[in-house]
């Protein structure tokens, strides 16, 4: 496995036939499109002097230059993407990085979108980085060496405000365009072969010393390390994307009204609240304010929160993700997939702010069939535990560390064919899927994984 990465797997509790959960490990080799070494020529004499001389002149000017002057200059799009892309790098060869890649594809009404996503989402990625890999190292290289004060003003950029065009800006650019390269291909891979079903999706990239998690779904990131839990991912289903999704039926307002209200009420209603007064939240709202209720507000909300988990259009329980381009409610016949975006949230770690990198730090990716059940901090329990009790030479350890995960959230069948966890909890009905990638493996990749075809996990 890549990075020394475990990865453990199980089917849900009878709900489907088959896994509609896969997953996909990988090293990208990247290296910079469109760089074509020129030939070195020997120059006249005459030209010879003339560089020579205008050497020395550049070289007095730019002791004029003041540090503010330089980071200006350093900033400008124009010399940020004119790079040049035709001389060749110390060695003449052309820039080549490494990157280790994480996915995980929580299907839902079929396994087809998380099969091709499994299978090409990290073309796309790779593609993209390879765009600009040269200006990325040449960014991240400068970004290094600057004085604390720039370092700590790009980090105040860094909060989702990437004004400054950064290694960092770039690199998220890269994977947000790769969610919605794979989105497009899904839709048109439809229109000629069955693409069944629809699916959450989340990445976990380490390159440059970070780690980039891209998420669209429900699927989650934890980082755990001997002394801290962090989570690197947000949980993005209909609830907590609530004002986004009343915006969405505002503007849509003539296809939804008929069905469904996109108010949010601080209770369920019936006829006999009519002519009451209720609480309520529009997309505009943060807070709660009152109305007298009226026969529209009888309406099927558009955000149900009645059942486990909340329900779009009482349809489906995730708001982002790949596919479900053909998906309409049962009665009414209104698509969907308007309301859903393939757009991932893409969260950055430095590995520096980290004191030491051993093997008790690792990243838990995880479908949603995990964490349904268990809480952050019992998952990290668990890691912590199996791996005080693991050999640390024994390289399948962290295997066996995902599988203790998969067997807490799966728990154990009773006689009455239902399944419950060691403290008497319903146990997770849906398919678990977890990778457990020690960061000091995944950042530093070990000399036997150098090529782009290293290994590819579909599950």
């Amino acid at each position: 496995m890549v990075a020394y990465a475990g990865y453990a797997e199980v089917i849900n509790a009878g709900k489907s036939i088959e896994n509609e959960d896969m997953a996909a490990a990988k090293v990208l080799t990247l290296i910079q499109q469109g760089y074509d070494a020129e030939k070195a020529v020997e120059l006249p004499e005459s030209s010879r002097r003339s560089i020579q001389s205008a050497r020395e002149r550049s070289t007095s000017e730019v002791r004029k230059f003041t540090q503010k002057e330089v980071m200006k200059r350093i900033k400008s799009d124009e010399d940020l993407l004119d790079l040049n892309m035709s001389s060749s790098s110390d060695d003449g060869s052309k820039p080549k990085a490494q990157a280790a890649y994480f996915g995980i594809f929580d299907g839902h009404a079929g396994s087809g979108a998380a099969i091709m996503s499994a299978n090409r989402l990290h073309e796309y990625i790779k593609n993209r980085l390879n765009e600009l890999l040269e200006t990325i190292l040449h960014l991240y290289e400068q970004e290094s060496i600057r004085p604390s004060s720039i370092n700590g003003e790009l980090k105040r950029g860094n909060s989702k405000n990437y004004d400054t065009i950064t290694a960092d800006s770039l690199i998220v650019g890269a994977l947000e365009m790769a969610f919605c390269e794979m989105d497009e291909q899904i839709a048109a891979e439809k229109q000629f072969v069955k693409v069944f079903g629809g699916c959450a999706a989340i990445v976990a990239l380490f390159f440059i010393g970070k780690i980039f998690v891209a998420n669209a779904g429900d699927c989650r990131a934890l980082l755990i390390t001997p002394n801290k839990v962090q989570p690197l991912s947000t949980d993005f289903n209909p609830a907590n994307e609530r004002k986004r999704l009343q915006y969405l039926a505002y503007r849509s307002h003539d296809s939804i009204s008929p069905h469904f209200t996109r108010l949010e009420y601080n209770r369920f209603l019936t006829k006999r609240d009519l002519n009451r007064k209720i609480l309520f939240r529009d997309w505009y709202m943060d807070g709660w304010a009152t109305k007298t209720v009226r026969e529209s507000d009888l309406k099927p909300p558009l955000i149900s929160t009645r059942c486990k988990k909340p329900r779009l259009l009482n349809t489906i329980g995730v708001s982002r993700g790949f596919g479900d381009h053909h998906l309409m409610t049962a009665d009414d016949r209104i698509p969907i997939k308007p309301f859903l975006c393939p757009f991932p949230e893409v969260q950055i770690f430095d590995t520096k702010e980290l004191e030491s990198l051993t093997d008790q730090e690792v990243l838990v990716l995880a479908s949603d069939g995990l964490w349904d059940v268990l809480s952050n901090d019992e998952v990290a329990d668990i890691v912590r535990n199996s791996l005080a009790n693991t050999d640390q030479e024994d390289c399948a350890r962290y295997t066996l560390v995902a599988q203790e995960l998969v067997v807490a959230a799966r728990g154990d069948t009773l006689e009455t064919y239902k399944w419950r966890l060691a403290n008497g909890g319903m146990a997770s009905q849906d398919d678990i899927s977890v990778f457990v990638i020690p960061l000091k493996f995944a950042i530093n990749l070990p000399k036997n994984e150098d090529d782009d075809d290293e290994e590819l996990l579909v599950c």
